[in-house]
């Protein structure tokens, strides 16, 4: 494979949070790895990235760092070198919309820095296809699609009550209507599993064949070799960030109604938690069962892991689910819903319910607590099942004849 010139394409990389920022690291590590020379062109927040990564700062006016009205005028009055597509994004953003994704192709494309060097890459790598790129860059395009956002909002929707709000929830993800035009202008689009892929195909009318579906790289080893844990009645469950579609809710609830049955358990989120969950949590009156953890460095993951009896993935959807592939790396039984990609990977490692029902899960739960041989088999299975999986140096490798492909035209 000949040593690429690529182009890192994301309209936000928050280094630990949301998992754009995440991905960008371990994919510009691994083909940096594999000898490639790699520039990350993104808006706020930037990624945390190896020192030989040519990292690019798109300069944004940070509309989205607050949404308080005065201090978004107060952003925009300071933001330079205003263009017409400023003044628009200004509107949009006072006006309820998430416009930074749509108006990051614009910045990127009058941006001098890319101007100067376009023209020297070999491939460009966009980070979830939101942007609507001109043909200067989509003519070399690939796009990771980590799965449809469509799926967020309508689950958004779902959960809200107010006719007003579920209006806003509208305006605000208006910005999706730019996603199925900029993939079409995609070569080749990878997504991490077949759900999503098929899901991709579905909502956007995406020919399958230009669908190619690769899992993402893990970076935590399995433990070997499998050990039997004392059990302590301890469950973890991850969530990157508190929305609906995470749905821990529901696990809230069952924690209650095996409290009132006098089970004793502890539950640690890892994770931060919204106004609306904390207010349950004082509400259900299970203060003292929990413990939070809002952010963890990978070794204090692995080591909470590590003391938990059961995982708990209760996502009414994910495009892949990396919270689930941490823990059963860990030697974990799993509990996970139903929904998206989460039964395609968890395979045999343990049991799934729907998220939407809540004596399922409760159930579910108590089944493990009780049966010490299937969480023990359901263990083992999590760490056999990970001989599936593969590293960020192998998801780069599988990358390289796609690229291949786009700069030979046969796509």
């Amino acid at each position: 494979m000949l040593k690429l010139k690529i182009a890192l394409l994301s309209y936000r990389s928050d280094p630990f949070s949301g998992g754009q920022g995440i991905y960008l690291k371990n994919l510009s590590d691994a083909l940096i790895r594999r000898g490639h020379k790699i520039t990350i062109f993104s808006g706020n927040p930037l990624p945390d990235v190896n020192k030989n990564v040519d990292l690019i700062e798109i300069k944004t006016p940070g509309f989205f760092e607050t949404f308080e009205f005065k201090k978004r005028i107060d952003l925009f009055k300071k933001y330079p070198e205003k263009k017409i597509f400023d003044y628009q994004d200004f509107f949009d953003s006072i006006t309820g919309v998430f416009s930074e994704p749509i108006y990051f192709a614009k910045r990127l494309e009058s941006n001098k820095e890319f101007i100067k060097r376009a023209n020297s890459f070999d491939i460009f790598h966009d980070n979830q296809s939101i942007s609507n790129f001109s043909n200067l860059i989509s003519n070399r395009l690939i796009t990771t699609v980590h799965h449809p956002v469509h799926i967020d909002r309508d689950i958004d929707i779902q959960f809200e009550r107010k006719f007003l709000k579920k209006i806003s929830i509208k305006r605000w993800y208006s910005f999706l209507t730019n996603q199925k035009n900029s993939l079409k202008k995609s070569k080749i689009l990878i997504t991490p599993t077949q759900s999503s892929k098929n899901d991709i195909a579905n909502l956007f009318s995406f020919e399958k064949k230009r669908i190619e579906v690769i899992w993402n790289g893990i970076n935590i080893k399995k433990v070997e070799p499998f050990k039997p844990k004392k059990f302590t009645s301890r469950l973890v469950s991850i969530i990157s960030s508190d929305v609906p579609m995470k749905n821990l809710e529901i696990v809230l609830k069952s924690l209650k109604d095996l409290s009132d049955q006098g089970i004793n358990i502890k539950l640690k989120i890892i994770g931060d938690l919204r106004e609306k969950n904390n207010n349950l949590i004082k509400q259900l009156e299970i203060a003292d069962k929990i413990e939070f953890l809002p952010k963890l460095s990978k070794d204090q993951l692995i080591q909470n892991l590590d003391d938990a009896d059961i995982g708990i993935c209760p996502s009414i959807y994910e495009g892949f689910g990396f919270p689930l592939v941490e823990m059963m790396s860990r030697g974990l039984p799993v509990i996970a819903s139903n929904r998206g990609s989460l039964p395609e990977l968890l395979s045999d490692a343990g049991l799934t319910f729907n998220p939407f029902d809540k004596d399922e899960l409760t159930v579910k739960i108590k089944q493990m607590l009780e049966n010490t041989k299937l969480r023990e088999k359901f263990a083992l299975n999590s760490l056999n099942r990970m001989d599936d999986f593969f590293d960020w140096d192998e998801y780069a490798m599988k990358l390289e004849p796609l690229y291949q492909k786009i700069l030979s035209g046969h796509f």
